[in-house]
């Protein structure tokens, strides 16, 4: 018996007890049917909903492999598709699967956006390295998706199209993962450095003053203003030689 098994055995359980306790108390029976049947309608949607949010990450293997491995037949919206399909994917699992990562990386860089390649093709990477690692407890999410994958694993001519999809990927992510990183990562290098020489050659030209007092200016090039006397004064005059 898997977890999840376990886990339905002990909800069937817990309602059975529930119903027990009514009728202990002398509930009428068509109150119990009713509590019943809505406690295993619950339960019914809650692993349908379960079952489809996993379902969404191998919908998602399916998409990306179809553009990953024929892209030059692929239509724009298509790869902008497949994209959205994998972010879905990453805000689902708190701790997302390294192919998932990946498969959404090369998306990515498919389009040629490197920041976002470089940050999902590292998250594989390093989820790759931390995916065996006895100290990091999987999620719920995590451990629903691993059963599913070993379901599809064991009857794959049951489930040939997802099957295939996941070895296409997983294959791209042996032999091109690394390079597809450090392609981005050179990218994003020759950008930074990019911005920064501009950067340097707008600080070298001339800038104009506005008005701004800088250090470079000589404190006796600066002319203070008349005093507000000698500004009246000069008003009364010119009004008195009009008059």
């Amino acid at each position: 018996m898997n977890r999840d098994s376990g886990k339905l055995a002990q909800k069937i359980a817990a309602v059975f007890l529930v119903v027990a306790m009514l009728a202990a108390v002398r509930v009428p029976a068509v109150i119990i049917l009713l509590i019943a049947g809505a406690g295993v309608l619950i339960m019914m949607a809650v692993q349908r909903s379960q079952r489809r949010k996993t379902d969404l990450v191998f919908a998602f293997y399916i998409a990306a492999d179809e553009v990953l491995c024929d892209e030059e037949r692929r239509y724009r919206f298509e790869v902008a598709d497949a994209i959205k399909a994998g972010e879905k994917v990453v805000r689902l699992l708190p701790d997302t699967p390294p192919l998932s990562s990946f498969a959404l990386g090369a998306l990515y860089y498919s389009v040629d956006d490197h920041n976002a390649a470089v940050e999902h093709l590292g998250l594989a990477a390093e989820e790759q390295i931390l995916k065996d690692s006895i100290h990091k407890k999987p999620s719920r999410q995590l451990r629903r998706y691993v059963a599913r994958l070993r379901q599809i694993e064991r009857v794959p001519q049951r489930f040939a199209r997802v099957n295939a999809a996941i070895q296409n990927l997983e294959r791209l992510q042996r032999e091109t993962g690394a390079r597809l990183l450090a392609e981005s990562q050179h990218h994003l290098k020759k950008l930074v450095e990019a911005y920064a020489n501009d950067t340097t050659e707008q600080s070298k030209l001339p800038q104009p003053d506005g008005g701004m007092i800088s250090p470079a200016r000589q404190l006796n090039s600066i002319t203070a203003p008349p005093p507000i006397s000698q500004v009246l004064n000069d008003v009364y005059q010119e009004e008195a030689t009009t008059s």
